[in-house]
């Protein structure tokens, strides 16, 4: 039901937040 999905977005928000982090710790190791 509905307590699924909200589970599956913030599991997708999560994954978008480390992606970020190692975009920025990438770019500042460079």
């Amino acid at each position: 039901g509905r307590y699924e999905n909200v589970e599956i977005m913030g599991l997708y928000w999560h994954f978008v937040d480390l992606v970020w982090v190692f975009i920025f710790a990438f770019f500042y190791l460079w």
